[in-house]
């Protein structure tokens, strides 16, 4: 792990350095200091650039390595500007010298191509220039974007060690008297530094899982500049990064990170350690990430008991896709289901849910119905005054009847209950039990009365007899004796005088009683002495003249 003293070092350095004056750069902010000495052949420069990053690059362009050389008076002698565009690495040298032996290795590029997480590493010659003193500057940057979190680019130019003076100051020496050139040994090539992975065991998609990286620089070789860890999820297309360290302890770094996959399946880790001089190592290391166990289902209503014929809607919830399959009594899918139950017995309904790419199905979820057999039962009541019949057993959406009779002197008042009628004979569906009564009231009383009819004589033209029911109901007349005839309610005298008794009766109805009978009687005289009547024949006239006191002649008279 990184060492409080290297950060507090480095801390230290960089803030005494930004306090010298920047001269004309190309870049504001902080760098650090080295004395050099050009010799007559120049100097030359093992330089190394170093970009690391934090977690979001989207947007941010890094800024190009700097590397300044000032002259004993403080003006700026010569720069060296180093960055990597889409994969290539570009320099430019101003001022004196030249840029050769440039290597990259850039593990996250931001926007525009530009590195995010990486590093180069060249030799700069530095020629034309008078020999002396000089100051190297090496420039510390960082750029991100404004607002935004996690987006910031570091850029830290370094000497990365092995150059120095080419050739000593000019000073007048004897011929030196030849002697052999001796064979030089031959340079020992550096060794990269190694790195190791420790991978998560079985991880499984959303859930954090520690994964860690252990680097370690070569014997004798160069400190660690950096030590990343980065993950593909997609067949290495795109990497995203999870440790990016660019001061590691060293010589021997660890990285430990949480990490949660965000997709189930292959996915590819990699951890890259490079030194100072940009040798790296890679190691990758492919990893299985497991599905996710959804939440519990559950189905709602847990338990039911019905009579055959009827229906349960059940509905579904929890898991973690939002569907789910339904089995046992019931089919399909969707988040509810209707079933209807036709036979008795005891029936489970379940549901799951079926998962998708990240997520295994779930636990089965079920219900429990208990059913019983479908018959419904038709209860019938009747009221004081009548009776009801019908009633029983029946299955479910039969037609049941019922009836009902009135006692004497009742009548029937209706239905109620369940179903409400005024015939006496009802018909019931039976999609439930049900409960009717039937009810029934005392028939009505009612009286006859009638208008005596005036002064009746053997003369008296037929006329009508006026009789009626109190309840309204139609009276009948009946002839009982008397010297006339009856047509319904016309009274017809016969010609002789005498005593006419008519009956009158109303037999009653589904609501009245029988009226009691009434009798109606009146006489039949003679007409007034020396009336002639409009109607005597000739005869009767003269007759009539001779026995009546008064004579005139009369209309119809009665």
């Amino acid at each position: 792990m990184k060492t409080n003293a290297i950060r507090f070092a480095l801390g230290c350095l960089l803030a005494v350095s930004s306090a010298v004056a920047p001269f004309a750069s190309a870049q504001s902010g902080r760098y650090s200091s080295e004395s050099v000495t050009l010799g007559a052949g120049g100097y030359t420069l093992n330089f190394g650039v170093l970009w690391t990053c934090d977690d979001d690059t989207r947007g941010t362009a890094s800024s190009a390595g700097e590397i300044d050389l000032v002259d004993g008076g403080g003006n700026l002698a010569a720069r060296v500007l180093a960055t990597v565009d889409a994969g290539s690495p570009v320099v430019t040298v101003t001022g004196a010298g030249a840029v050769s032996g440039v290597t990259t290795s850039i593990n996250i590029y931001g926007a525009a191509g530009t590195p995010a997480d990486g590093y180069l590493h060249g030799t700069w010659s530095i020629t034309g220039l008078g020999p002396g003193a000089y100051t190297l500057r090496f420039w510390f940057s960082q750029r991100s974007v404004a607002g935004k979190a996690a987006s910031t680019i570091t850029t830290e130019a370094m000497d990365s060690g092995g150059g120095g003076t080419v050739g000593g100051a000019p000073t007048p020496t004897p011929t030196p008297t030849p002697t052999p050139t001796p064979t030089p040994s031959p340079t020992r090539a550096p060794s990269p530094p190694s790195v190791s992975l420790a991978a998560p065991v079985s991880p499984t998609v959303f859930q954090a899982a520690s994964v860690g990286a252990t680097a370690l620089a070569s014997a004798g070789g160069n400190p660690l500049a950096s030590v990343s860890i980065t993950v593909s999820e997609d067949n290495g297309t795109t990497w995203s990064p999870i440790v990016s360290d660019s001061h590691p302890s060293s010589p021997s770094d660890s990285e430990v990170a949480q990490y949660a996959f965000a997709v189930a399946g292959a996915a590819t880790l990699r951890a890259v350690a490079t030194d100072t001089t940009g040798l790296t190592a890679t190691a990758t290391q492919a990893v299985s990430v497991g599905k996710a166990n959804p939440p519990a289902v559950s189905v709602s209503p847990a338990s039911s008991s019905l009579v055959a014929g009827q229906s349960v809607a059940f509905a579904a919830s929890g898991g973690a896709t939002g569907t789910y399959a339904w089995g046992g009594s019931a089919s399909g899918s969707g988040a509810s289901q209707a079933v209807t139950f036709t036979s008795p017995g005891t029936f489970a309904v379940t549901a799951v849910d079926p998962g998708n790419a990240n997520y295994n199905p779930s636990a089965t979820a079920s219900a429990t119905v208990t059913v019983q057999a479908a018959f419904y039962t038709l209860s019938v009541a009747a009221t004081a005054g009548g009776s009801a019949a019908g009633g029983g057993s029946y299955p479910p959406n039969a037609q049941a009847s019922a009836i009902a009779a009135c006692d004497p002197g009742n009548m029937f008042a209706g239905w109620t209950g369940d179903v409400t009628g005024a015939n006496p004979s009802i018909s019931v569906l039976m999609n439930a039990s049900k409960s009717i009564t039937a009810h029934f009231s005392a028939l009505l009383s009612q009286s006859i009365s009638f208008v005596q009819p005036g002064p009746v004589t053997i003369r008296t033209p037929a006329f009508a007899l006026l009789a009626s029911a109190s309840s309204g109901l139609p009276v009948t007349l009946a002839l009982t004796s008397g010297p006339a005839s009856l047509a319904a309610d016309v009274v017809t005298p016969e010609g002789t005088t005498g005593q006419v008794t008519i009956t009158a009766s109303q037999p009653g109805n589904s609501q009245y009683l029988p009226a009691q009978p009434v009798v109606i009687s009146f006489p039949i005289g003679s007409p007034p002495v020396g009336v002639i009547l409009a109607d005597d024949s000739p005869a009767t006239k003269k007759s009539d003249k001779a026995t009546r006191t008064t004579s005139y002649t009369s209309g119809p008279e009665h």
